[in-house]
């Protein structure tokens, strides 16, 4: 730890540990941006897409250009490659052939010379679906006798894992006490500003396609497979990306489509998402279930743990990640920061009639969290114990790190005690007996996790998820400019990596980041990587530039090389963590939840940039209040969506969120040079129970259905 430290002091004295102004925005300023609907290449057609308007249905037709038919031969489905034992995946169709499984499943396509006349063309089409019962919730999923989403997912359940870690048993033979309790994390989506969009185009003998995408080399990927055509002849560019969060970490088919169509009618094509169809149709989140169960000593030990964990995944698991997402990272990381060695789960992975299931920020972790954080709320209550006491009795020590968790995952430095320690939980305490004393409704909640970020190669194999590479690459070379210039294959997506990336590699290069031009991926010059999720950022990406930019300078010494490309896996994942606390006031009337004072102790390893730290914190707690007083995606008993448009899918505003008083702790990651850990999802993950606990103790509740909305939680008299 002494070289560790040494080495990021060294660090610090150049342009990494600065609050660097973001290097993107002047050019965002002047209206020079380059989202997919800025592109207008020249004879450029226009795709309307036709949704299925029903959850469950045999398709008998559509008139529209194109249908499944058209593709039959030509268009494979998309298929999640998988060698995780027991899971079922069916492939998804392009469009939809023989039956639809969800509301807004892509069932045909119209072309046409401008987007309104395809908007024209779409709404004069008539699909003629004859209904099906549709599954909804997990009772009817998992209902004997239940009709079956996919005839080949037996039980509509696409994967079962159990482990038992330790001896359970034994645990909870020497238990004091057992607690149990529920969690339930409603469905909710990312809808970030800038919804999806495609343009492609047509090459000799191939395509290029420009996207709004994390993932393009997966993206490029998946079209040369679908369409048959060699990986080299298939060029994908990510445009400027106007917010992420994970909805676009995955391969869709509108991308094969495009691609498809472009190749098919010899011209440029494109295709922008209105709203409500990304509220229907790009990746919904979480939508689960933790039952859990835990073993107590009467000092608020946990002794052993169990849990089951349901995941509603909708109707198809999506490429690359398939149905597993959501179901592993949560049972996985159900013991968070705390020494627990007996533990055993079941998780499921649930064929649903619903919108397919992808990546959010923090998947699968903001519903372990949830979990265990009111598990510990739970366990201060039943014996009369302070819930921060309960926390520290159970924290993983900083003299046991490095430290394996009981499920694998290997948490390299830290102090967990210290986040919750750099926090006022004295003073919020004593506001909350202040103001009760005025007999308003105050809480105090209080939230602590650990998380994985920047996850190399084995994990995904270990996970059986092939079409993930787990590497990142990066390029950085000297232009005719005079300028270096950096590629990697984690875009950027509106976060500030391109800031954050530069000062990386000026640091390498003995150079001002204001000298360093980051551009945006694309797979015709950068190498295979993985893209934009997990928080790789400043984990993988940042590592593969730093190498990259190091290895440019040692041989610009030499003999002037200048360009030189660096493939960086990781060979383990990195571990942040933190504490949230708040102080939140309900309303005794209207049930409404004011949030008085947030606080965050993080630590995410060396910080690149403490500026856009800070930014990322306060952006992912913006969400995290979101998903606990008022987001949901709510299908009716039919598989309808009732929840299409901002009238019903409510998201918060500024006079919603909350100012965040954010302190920053630093042990750095020992798994790569530069000591990062990732920052990108902390916010969210920690927040969304943070914000309930707190609620909870306003209230005295013991059950919480999230979101906490009025209607929820008003006092009744």
């Amino acid at each position: 730890m002494t070289e560790t430290l040494a080495r990021v002091a060294t660090l610090r004295s150049g342009p990494i540990g600065r609050s660097v102004r973001r290097l993107e925005e002047p050019r965002f300023l002047r209206g020079e941006g380059r989202f997919v609907d800025d592109l207008a290449p020249a004879g450029c057609l226009h795709v309307g897409l036709v949704r299925s308007p029903i959850a469950n249905g045999l398709l008998n037709g559509v008139i529209a250009t194109f249908t499944g038919a058209d593709l039959e031969g030509t268009c494979r489905p998309l298929v999640a490659h998988l060698t995780t034992q027991g899971v079922i995946s069916p492939p998804r169709p392009i469009l939809a052939v023989k039956r639809v499984r969800f509301v807004g499943e892509l069932i045909g396509a119209c072309v046409a010379a401008s987007r309104y006349e395809a908007a024209d063309a779409v709404e004069q089409a008539s699909p003629d679906i004859e209904p099906l019962p549709a599954i909804v919730t997990f009772e009817d999923a998992l209902a004997t006798g239940a009709p079956l989403v996919h005839d080949d997912v037996a039980g509509n359940v696409y994967f079962l894992g159990r482990r038992v870690y330790g001896d359970p048993e034994a645990a909870f033979r020497r238990a004091d006490l057992v607690v149990e309790g529920e969690v339930r994390h409603p469905r909710v989506a990312a809808v970030p500003i800038e919804t999806r969009g495609v343009v492609a185009s047509p090459t000799k003998d191939g395509v290029e396609v420009w996207t709004s995408t994390q993932v393009p080399h997966m993206v490029a990927e998946a079209i040369s497979e679908c369409l048959a055509i060699a990986r080299d002849k298939v060029r994908v560019v990510t445009t400027d990306v106007g917010g992420g969060f994970g909805v676009k970490a995955q391969v869709y088919p509108e991308e094969i489509l495009l691609a498809w169509i472009a190749r098919r009618v010899h011209a440029p094509v494109k295709w922008i998402e209105t709203r409500s169809e990304h509220l229907q149709a790009a990746s919904h989140a979480r939508d689960q279930r933790v039952r859990f169960s835990a073993a107590v000593r009467k000092d608020g030990r946990v002794l052993g743990l169990r849990a089951t964990v349901h995941s509603s995944i909708g109707a198809y698991g999506i490429r690359p990640f398939g149905p597993l997402l959501d179901p592993l990272g949560t049972a996985g990381l159900m013991t968070g920061p705390y020494d627990i060695r007996d533990y055993e789960y079941a998780t499921y992975a649930v064929a649903t009639n619903k919108s397919p299931e992808g990546p959010y920020r923090g998947v699968g972790m903001v519903t372990a969290v949830m979990a265990h954080e009111r598990l510990m709320e739970l366990i201060a209550t039943k014996l009369d114990l302070d819930p921060a006491e309960v926390r520290r009795v159970n924290f993983v020590r900083a003299d046991q790190m490095p430290y394996r968790s009981v499920t694998g995952h290997p948490y390299e430095s830290g102090s967990y005690a210290s986040a919750l320690d750099a926090l006022d939980y004295a003073g919020l305490r004593a506001e909350q007996v202040r103001l009760r004393g005025e007999g308003r409704l105050v809480g105090v909640g209080i939230s602590s996790y650990v998380e994985y970020t920047g996850a190399g190669s084995s994990i995904f194999k270990g996970r059986g998820m092939l079409d993930i590479p787990g590497t990142d690459s990066a390029r950085v070379w000297v232009a005719d400019d005079g300028l270096v210039h950096v590629q990697t294959s984690s875009p950027a997506m509106g976060q500030g990596s391109h800031t954050s990336l530069a000062q990386v590699a000026a640091q390498s290069m003995g150079v001002e980041p204001e000298q360093v031009v980051v551009e945006q991926t694309d797979t015709a010059a950068v190498p295979g990587g993985t893209g934009s999720f997990m928080s790789r950022g400043s984990v993988t990406a940042a590592t593969s530039v730093f190498r990259a930019a190091s290895l440019l300078r040692d041989l610009q010494a030499e003999n002037g090389e200048l360009d030189v490309t660096v493939t960086y896996d990781a060979a383990q994942a990195s571990h942040p963590y933190a504490t949230h606390m708040c102080l939140v006031e309900v309303d005794r009337e209207t049930g409404a939840t004011r949030i008085l004072r947030y606080l965050v102790a993080e630590d995410c390893g060396v910080l690149i940039n403490p500026k856009l730290v800070e930014g990322q914190v306060t952006g992912g707690v913006a969400q995290a209040i979101g998903a606990a007083l008022m987001e949901e995606v709510v299908y009716g008993p039919d598989g309808e969506l009732r929840t299409g448009t901002f009238v019903d899918y409510l998201v918060p505003s500024i006079s919603e969120t909350a100012a965040v008083e954010v302190r920053h702790l630093m042990t750095p990651s020992t798994v790569h040079e530069l000591g990062t850990k990732g920052v990108g999802e902390g916010g969210t993950i920690g927040g969304t129970a943070a914000i309930a606990n707190a609620v909870a103790d306003a209230l005295g509740l013991q059950e919480l259905t999230l979101p906490l909305t009025p209607d929820r939680i008003v006092p009744r008299s």
